[in-house]
């Protein structure tokens, strides 16, 4: 699970600004906005580390770098007041444009050819491959992208078969366009456990890392493809952490604190993400000596709710209109005890 050391908070003297970019007045949503982009990276970086630690077994980590200074030369206009040196990135020094937007214009497609390749040949070679659990891309420091493949292994013989599988991707790489596969101290991957890798791969989301850029940074980068992070729905779907559920969890805070009337999502769903919101610093005198909701409501009797066999959707009691806030939010304790101890015996 994702400790609380883990979360980012705000700086300090920073104020959590809203964004009113969007329709009357509500969020955009867009990764590139200032405001949103940051909590889309901090959703990303949560996915993560759910995704990588929830099966409880280390990762194998890899890169696949780009080529080098044959195929992406030096833009020797950039760093030409430096004199006669040795191009490097820490002096500034970058890939020529017109190469480098040449080299990224099908950057997805091959990827997806050599990994597909390599996943066959493993296949035909050891009778299986491992399943890829996340693959994330990030920019080096002189311009081009490169991709991080991560995959579970549950016993030696997985680490043998992640083996042959980055044997055959740095085979066909090199036939597509890109460079060396791992090549980190003479090693083609790095094996550690699921926090470990999750923290080396999102350190830089929300607020950069030394020369790194941020996610949001990222995503407005034209040499890179459009989808940075992808993980494995397998993964996503037993622990519940999705983008989707914690956009679903600000949404739910806001029904909580009498902004947005309740939500029509259907009854599991709706179970999944009050799970995963869990209880909230309440208001009023439904709070606990710790400030949060005791989920014992107030004294009026408990509204009732109905399940839709078919469609599966629950049909709450609209909540009070008329009253004060403390009615209101005892009944929102008092439904959502009432769901999770309805719909949650359904979740496989």
């Amino acid at each position: 699970m994702l400790r609380r050391g883990n979360a980012i908070p705000p700086r300090a003297g920073e104020l959590r600004e809203r964004c009113r970019r969007g329709w009357l007045g509500q969020s955009c949503k867009k990764r590139t906005c200032a405001i949103c982009g940051v909590r889309w990276a901090r959703d990303w970086r949560r996915v993560l580390f759910e995704a990588l630690q929830a099966p409880g077994v280390p990762v194998v980590l890899s890169a696949v770098t780009p080529p080098g200074a044959d195929e992406l030369p030096w833009d020797e206009d950039r760093c030409a007041h430096l004199g006669p040196h040795r191009h490097t990135a820490r002096l500034g020094c970058r890939v020529e444009a017109e190469a480098l937007a040449a080299w990224s214009n099908d950057i997805s497609k091959r990827w997806k050819r050599i990994h597909n390749g390599a996943r066959n040949a493993c296949k035909r070679e050891m009778g299986r491959c491992l399943p890829l659990a996340t693959r994330a891309w990030e920019p080096q420091a002189r311009g081009p992208g490169h991709v991080h493949p991560v995959f579970h292994v549950y016993t030696p013989a997985d680490v043998e078969v992640a083996r042959c599988y980055l044997r055959h991707l740095a085979r066909l790489g090199k036939r597509h366009g890109f460079g060396f596969v791992g090549e980190k101290a003479g090693k083609s991957m790095q094996l550690m456990s699921g926090d470990r890798a999750a923290a080396y791969l999102s350190s830089y989301f929300v607020r950069g890392r030394g020369s790194k850029a941020t996610l949001q940074e990222n995503a407005r980068n034209p040499h890179l493809p459009r989808m940075l992070i992808w993980v494995s729905p397998t993964l996503t779907r037993p622990t519940g952490v999705t983008m989707r559920n914690l956009r679903r969890c600000r949404q739910l805070w806001a029904v909580r604190m009498g902004l947005l009337p309740p939500p029509s999502w259907p009854g599991v769903e709706l179970a999944q993400v009050v799970a995963l919101a869990g209880p909230w610093p309440a208001r009023g005198p439904d709070a606990g000596r710790d400030g949060r909701a005791t989920r014992q409501g107030g004294r009026r009797p408990a509204r009732r709710w109905s399940r839709d066999g078919h469609s599966g959707v629950v049909a709450a009691a609209s909540p009070p209109g008329v009253g004060t806030q403390r009615d209101r939010h005892s009944w929102i304790v008092r439904f959502e005890t009432e769901l999770i101890e309805a719909v949650m015996p359904l979740i496989p």
